[in-house]
């Protein structure tokens, strides 16, 4: 009797085990790592309808730095634009596949380096990680429900540790606190000797608008600076804002806005104003 119960129960057992999804069975996940490899030597081919050949119309793809697209036809118009703008070197590590059944996921590292085809233009070097969930089709092979890249460098025209930023920021609160003040020891240590500034498209004669700027007919009561940005690119970097003036000249009380754009170079390690672009905003 136990012999007929046990052979029973083994009878039982088969079917159940028969359909459990197969866990990392290692025939898919290789077929599953061959898709980023497929990835990457279109991308390094220059190749986009070979880069999206494991994608869906389906497919959810998520680049850094740039809005969500859906569906491969999507991906091929964004990589085509890439491929004619840049040349682009591209090396992903998979550092772990999981395959549950139907259904996988897949993550790693890349690098990256995209070279502007543009002459003279800088390289734009990049690293990062990703993550890509991946589903077997009907005929066997694995396609991507999505990709997500997360880049691990700053966003362009920002520091990693914002130091250079918050350096600029303070800048332009020293600059804006010695204007009311005519403090030329604190303005001419922050601009550069070459500097150079634009007023609504014309080019304004530095002599002569420090002459005025010092003259007592010039009164400055306050100026306030609102919308300040800040992008640093090495040594170099921009700010731009717009201030807010009052004050009074040869007796005659004014106020008003401008829009300002500062290019700064670093110079023996202090920020310097090389270059003003200043308009008028009309009430």
């Amino acid at each position: 009797m136990k012999t007929v119960v046990a052979l029973v129960l083994v009878l039982a057992l088969v079917p159940l085990s028969a359909c459990a999804p197969k866990v990392n069975d290692p025939a898919d996940v290789q077929a599953v790592k061959q898709t980023m490899e497929a990835y990457a030597k279109g991308i390094l081919a220059a190749d986009a309808p070979a880069s999206v050949a494991m994608m869906t119309d389906k497919t959810a793809y998520f680049e850094p730095h740039f809005p969500a697209m859906t569906g491969k036809d999507a991906v091929v118009k964004f990589l085509k634009m890439a491929f004619e703008q840049f040349d682009v070197e591209m090396t992903p590590v998979v550092t772990d596949v999981q395959v549950d059944g139907n259904l996988a996921t897949m993550h790693g590292t890349y690098t990256q380096k995209l070279t502007p085809k543009a002459e003279d233009a800088a390289a734009m070097p990049d690293s990062g990680n990703w993550t890509v969930a991946a589903r077997r089709q009907a005929d066997g092979s694995w396609k991507w429900d999505w990709i997500m890249g997360a880049s691990d460098q700053p966003t362009p025209g920002t520091t990693a540790d914002g130091a250079e930023e918050q350096a600029l920021l303070k800048l332009g609160r020293d600059l804006e606190a010695a204007m009311p003040k005519k403090d030329m020891a604190t303005l001419d240590r922050f601009l550069a000797k070459e500097r150079n500034v634009f007023a609504d498209g014309e080019a304004v004669d530095l002599a002569k608008a420090k002459a005025e700027f010092m003259s007592p007919a010039m009164r400055i009561d306050s100026i306030t600076t609102r919308d300040l940005k800040v992008y640093v690119f090495g040594d170099a970097a921009i700010s731009t804002g717009v201030a807010e003036e009052k004050g009074a000249y040869k007796g005659k009380e004014y106020s008003g806005s401008v829009r300002a754009t500062h290019f700064f170079i670093k110079r023996n390690g202090q920020w310097l104003v090389v270059s003003s672009q200043i308009s008028s905003i009309k009430q």
